[in-house]
């Protein structure tokens, strides 16, 4: 296990000093200035009490000095390997091998653990990209319960943080926490918009476009997106926290008490305007979706009609792709419909509720083609909208069969809120 970290490390340590090279400044919650060290070693101790200590004659050769520096940057809840309890500490110099052991002394709060686990099982985990963490091997760290610190032993710096494996957090758990799955969406581009001649929102009786003109090239960055539509429990603890306000309503069209008895905390929140969607996310550390991104995590790179595919989904009550058609006479728990999951396994992308996204509406930002056919880069969406009101995309339970598409959309002012209506979150990874 050791020799393996240690190919990994040493065979990817170029595409460390490319990352740590274009880190962007808003990555950085806050950090302290750097210090020189020569081959004397010495000791640093930089944000959050994490201090490295650099053993004498343990520079490479052809270096002097280093400049030893540490950032505190945001952690999604979950990474493809653990849930963070500390924050992500980017350590640099982060592109050289040292000649000997470096020791990270990394402490943590056991008052800041959330209640998901009946024993302490907090782990190290390395990252060069900050996006693919691996559990530092068991004979490179040691675990100081009474100190409540970990020391790890490592000859490369880069991104550290501590947590729990991610595979001891049940869904439950996570649920009755709120703490929301993430799903990496890669960076790349995929096609967005609709099909050229679908139908536009536009009246026949009025002025502006009335068909697509086909779609767009579009790259997105990488980020995270909700697996699952944020649930009653989820939006409960921003209120609890005194940010977020209650839903409009505490009902749904088939239970009085939907949104506060614990029987349906696992089902989306709903009765919410765009402006405590937002608040929620912002709460959480994140934000709401752009249509764009939004949409990709729906359909994946190449055009699909739905997140699982071209087949129309069932209109009877053995449906298992889409909470549709007044199937079931109500929302769905937000982790139902494992078989019409989008192409990165996103749940729920077509029918439950509809889900508010970031952008304003405009017709031509959407349905025009891009006049000289390049790709069109991490596009934010416009300005403001004719009719001052929010993209909705993905249908809900009450939606028919075409408006279940990944390219439906539906508008609404920010202020309003409705019985088939939810969200979910983004986290961009240069966040």
């Amino acid at each position: 296990m050791m020799k393996l970290f240690s190919f990994v490390m040493s065979s990817l340590f170029i595409l460390l000093s490319f990352v740590s090279s274009c880190q962007q400044a808003e990555d950085v919650m806050y950090q302290k200035y750097g210090e020189d060290f020569d081959n004397k070693g010495g000791i640093y101790e930089g944000v959050g009490n994490v201090v490295v200590h650099i053993p004498e004659n343990s520079l490479p050769e052809d270096i002097e000095k280093v400049t030893i520096t540490i950032f505190a940057l945001d952690t999604p809840p979950l990474t493809n390997a653990s849930m963070p309890v500390t924050n992500t500490f980017s350590i640099s110099p982060a592109a050289i091998e040292f000649q000997r052991d470096l020791t990270v002394v990394i402490p943590y709060d056991e008052e800041e653990f959330p209640n998901l686990l009946s024993e302490l099982d907090i782990k190290p985990y390395f990252s060069l990209d900050r996006q693919t963490f691996e559990l530092i091997p068991p004979d490179r760290y040691e675990l100081d319960v009474e100190n409540n610190i970990v020391k790890i032993l490592t000859k490369y710096l880069g991104n550290f943080h501590l947590g729990f494996p991610k595979e001891l957090v049940s869904q439950e758990n996570l649920e009755s926490e709120g703490i929301a799955e993430m799903v990496l969406i890669p960076q790349g581009v995929f096609d967005f918009g609709a099909p050229e001649g679908t139908r536009t929102e536009v009246p026949e009786d009025e002025e502006g476009l009335k068909e697509s003109e086909g779609f767009n090239k579009v790259f997105l960055s990488s980020y995270y997106i909700d697996k699952y539509e944020v649930t009653n429990q989820q939006y409960q603890l921003c209120q609890e926290a005194g940010v977020c306000t209650e839903p409009h309503s505490i009902t749904s069209v088939l239970y009085n008490n939907y949104y506060y008895n614990p029987i349906y905390a696992g089902f989306p929140v709903i009765w919410v305007t765009w402006n405590q969607a937002s608040t929620f996310c912002q709460w959480a550390g994140k934000r709401l979706p752009t249509e764009a991104e939004w949409e990709k995590a729906a359909r994946g790179e190449n055009f699909r009609k739905y997140p699982w595919g071209d087949e129309s989904p069932s209109d009877n009550i053995e449906a298992t792709v889409a909470n549709h058609s007044a199937l079931f006479g109500d929302v769905t728990n937000a982790a139902w419909g494992d078989d019409g999951v989008s192409p990165y396994g996103v749940y729920n992308m077509a029918g439950n509720v509809a889900e508010w996204t970031a952008t304003w509406h405009n017709i031509d930002t959407y349905y025009k083609k891009h006049t000289d056919g390049g790709v069109i880069e991490n596009p934010r969406g416009p300005a403001d909208s004719p009719t001052m009101e929010k993209v909705i995309k993905g249908g809900s339970w009450v939606s028919l069969e075409n408006e279940v598409t990944t390219y439906h959309r539906d508008k609404a002012f920010p202020n309003y809120r409705y019985y088939n209506l939810g969200f979910r979150c983004v986290l961009p990874v240069d966040n």
